[in-house]
C-alpha cells in the first residue's frame, strides 16, 4: 500500500512553517508580562479580524476561555508552554484554513525524533490500520480498540483538541496522522505502543526514527511516484480528458499563463474531435478561485451564479490591503468590525471560440478541496456539467476563506485564520458538503478506469 505524502512530509511541513532560531526559541523563558502580551495579541486579532469567531463556542464561552488562558500564565514558560495553552483559541475558530505554526524544537531533537511506524485511517467511527512499518505482524484492516489500555475514543477525543479546523472533522485529522501526533501533541508517547486490535491481537509497537520510518517505506514501495503536474491532457476514445491539480496562481502559473495552458490544451480537443471532456480535479487542493472561473469558461456557455458572502472590516486587514497594494476605498469605508457584503453575481460567458460544447464531466474525490472544491460547487449548483467522484474528506462548501497572518511579538507563533465567509450559490444547503450528482469510485483509479466507469 501507498505511503501518503502526509506520512513522511508533514514533519517537514511543519518544519517549514516554523520559526527561525529554534535552538535558542526552545529553552528560552518568558516573563508572565510577556506571555500575557501574547495571548491578549492572539485574543484582539481574533476579535477584530476573524469573520466569525464564534460559530462553535459562544462569544461569553470565547471570553472565559481566554480569560483561563491568561490565568494560567506563569513567569519561566517556554514558547512549547505557552503553544499548548494558546492553541484552543486557534481551535474552537471551527476553521478550517486556521492554523497556528508548530513550537520550536532543537536541531538535536528534530534529528532524533521518534514516531509511531503505523498508519491509520478513521472509517464508519472506526479507527482502522492501512499501513505497517513496524516489525510486528499485522492485518491490515483491523480496527485499534485501545492505546495503552486507553480505549481509543478517549484518546482520539484528547487529540482531536489540538487539531485545528471543523469539529466534524478533527478527531478524522488526528487518526490520519496518528503517527506523528501521538507523540508529539497529545500522550507524547515516545517508546512502547501497547495496542489492541478487534481481532483480539494485543501487541506492543516500540517507535522508530523519522529516518527509519523514511527507510521502511520506500522498501516496500520502490516505484518511484511520478512527477506532480499542475495540468495534463491525454485523449482517452472519444473522451478529452484533463487533470487540473492545482489552481495556484502564485508559485506555479499566473493567472495569464493558465489562460495561455487553457488555449493550448482546448486547441488540441478541437483537433482531437473528443465528443465528452472530463475535468478532473480529484487531487486538487485549490488556491486561486478565479483560476476556476476561467476554466469555466473553456466548457459551458451558460450564465451562473457565483458564491456570496460577507467580509469582515477590520484594521488589521486593511493595513494588509494596503501593504500589497491592494486597497479599497469602499472597504476602507465601512467602520471596523461590520461587514462587507458580498452579492452573488451573475457570470455571463464570454466568446470562446475554443470552448467544448458536449456533454462534460466534473471530477472530484476526497482530496478535493478550497476554491477546486468552489469550483465544483458552482458547476454543480448552476448545472453546468456532471460533477461525479466521491465526496471530499476535509471542507465545506460554505467556508471561511481569505486568509490573515499574524505572529505573536514575543514567543513568535505564526498563526492565521480566515476574514471572509463563503455561501455557494444554493444557499446554506445541509449537510455542508460537495455531495456529487453521480457517486462513483476514483480512489487510485487510473484516468481510463473513471471514464470506463462513467
Amino acid at each position: 500500500m501507498k505511503l501518503k505524502l502526509a506520512l513522511i512530509a508533514a514533519l517537514f511541513v511543519q518544519v517549514a512553517f516554523a520559526q527561525k532560531n529554534c535552538n535558542v526559541l526552545y529553552s528560552q523563558k518568558f516573563t508572565k508580562q510577556q506571555l500575557e502580551e501574547d495571548i491578549d495579541f492572539i485574543r484582539t486579532k481574533i476579535t477584530n479580524a476573524h469573520v466569525n469567531p464564534y460559530t462553535e463556542i459562544s462569544k461569553s464561552e470565547f471570553e472565559k476561555k481566554y480569560t483561563d488562558i491568561r490565568n494560567s500564565l506563569k513567569d519561566g514558560m517556554t514558547q512549547k508552554d505557552f503553544y499548548y495553552l494558546a492553541k484552543p483559541l486557534i481551535v474552537t475558530l471551527n476553521d478550517e484554513h486556521s492554523s497556528m505554526s508548530d513550537f520550536c524544537v532543537t536541531d538535536s531533537i528534530r534529528k532524533n525524533m521518534k514516531v509511531l511506524p503505523l498508519k491509520f485511517k478513521y472509517e464508519n467511527g472506526k479507527m482502522l490500520l492501512t499501513e505497517n512499518y513496524s516489525d510486528r505482524k499485522l492485518t491490515i484492516g483491523d480496527e485499534v480498540l485501545s492505546l495503552n489500555n486507553i480505549p481509543i475514543d478517549q484518546v482520539l477525543e484528547n487529540c482531536a483538541q489540538t487539531i485545528p479546523g471543523t469539529i466534524e472533522e478533527r478527531i478524522p485529522i488526528a487518526v490520519d496522522k496518528f503517527w506523528i501526533v501521538i507523540n508529539k501533541y497529545c500522550y507524547f508517547i515516545t517508546d512502547d505502543y501497547n495496542l489492541k486490535f478487534k481481532s483480539g491481537l494485543q501487541t506492543v509497537v516500540k517507535s522508530i526514527s523519522l529516518e527509519q520510518l523514511k527507510a521502511n517505506a520506500s522498501k516496500s514501495q520502490p516505484k518511484k511516484k511520478e512527477d506532480f503536474k499542475p495540468i495534463d491532457y491525454k485523449k482517452i476514445k472519444d473522451y478529452a480528458y484533463v487533470t487540473v491539480n492545482t489552481f495556484d496562481d502564485r508559485n506555479t502559473f499566473t493567472l495569464e499563463e493558465w489562460k495561455t495552458k487553457f488555449d493550448s490544451i482546448f486547441s488540441q480537443i478541437k483537433k482531437d474531435n473528443a465528443q465528452k471532456l472530463v475535468i478532473d480535479v480529484r487531487n486538487n487542493s485549490g488556491g486561486n478561485s478565479a483560476v476556476g472561473s476561467l476554466l469555466i469558461n473553456y466548457f459551458s456557455d451558460k450564465t451562473y451564479h457565483t458564491y456570496q458572502g460577507k467580509f469582515k472590516k477590520s484594521k488589521e486587514y486593511a493595513d494588509y490591503l494596503k501593504a500589497n497594494n491592494k486597497e479599497s476605498a469602499e472597504y476602507n469605508k465601512i467602520k471596523d468590525g461590520d461587514y462587507y457584503p458580498i452579492s452573488s453575481r451573475s457570470v455571463t460567458a464570454d466568446h470562446n471560440p475554443l470552448r467544448f460544447n458536449g456533454k462534460t464531466y466534473v471530477i472530484v474525490g476526497k482530496n478535493t478541496f478550497s476554491s477546486a472544491m468552489m469550483f465544483s460547487v458552482m458547476v454543480l449548483d448552476n448545472k453546468l456539467a456532471e460533477v461525479a467522484g466521491e465526496i471530499p474528506e476535509k471542507g465545506h462548501p460554505n467556508h471561511f476563506g481569505e486568509l490573515i497572518k499574524f505572529q505573536t511579538p514575543n514567543t513568535k507563533l505564526d498563526f492565521l485564520f480566515g476574514v471572509k465567509e463563503w455561501i455557494r450559490p444554493a444557499g446554506n444547503l445541509q449537510p455542508n458538503k460537495l455531495i456529487p450528482a453521480k457517486i462513483i469510485s476514483v480512489k487510485d483509479k487510473t484516468s481510463e478506469q473513471i471514464v470506463e466507469e462513467l
